[in-house]
């Protein structure tokens, strides 16, 4: 009598995981998500504003013009003695909808040995948000430890500003 109870509960048990089994198949489906997106974000950023800041020591500022790119920008001021300077303020805009981190920063000063350089308010890494402006200052000045009388006294410097999503 044992026995039959034991084969009677094996086989209930068969029968409720066959029940089981087949509840899970019926109601097992696949399930698909399709959908679509769009981006709709803008990059523009570029140079914004050049001014000169100041002119010291009888430097004149001759040009300061932003080229096509919108990022790079000709600097030519006239420097008459050492520590002659000219110091300009440029600002750059992030127009575009994505925040923008400065990557690169390239000065080309190959025009005049006796011409020297520097920027402040501006470095590696600073990042513009969208919407947001960043003013820097670049100086050009006659190196005051330059011992020779230069044929040329006008400087040209050539900025380039490299910028990548934040």
């Amino acid at each position: 009598m044992e026995d039959s109870h034991k084969t009677s509960l094996i086989l209930i048990l068969l029968a409720v995981v066959v029940v089981m089994a087949v509840g899970y198949a019926a109601f097992a489906q696949q399930l698909n998500i399709t959908g679509t997106a769009e981006i709709t974000s803008t990059w523009d950023v570029h140079i914004e504003e050049i001014s000169v800041a100041s002119e010291l020591n009888q430097g004149k500022n001759i040009s300061a013009t932003v080229a096509s790119d919108k990022l790079s920008v000709n600097f030519q001021a006239e420097l008459v003695i050492p520590s002659s300077s000219v110091t300009y303020n440029v600002t750059v805009k992030n127009s575009g909808t994505i925040d923008a981190k400065l990557d690169s920063l390239l000065f080309d000063n190959s025009q005049n040995e006796a011409i020297k350089y520097s920027y402040s308010g501006i470095a590696l890494n600073d990042v513009i948000e969208s919407g947001d402006t960043q003013t820097f200052t670049v100086t050009v000045t006659f190196d005051e430890n330059y011992t020779k009388d230069p044929e040329v006294k006008t400087g040209t410097l050539t900025m380039t500003l490299g910028y990548v999503q934040a």
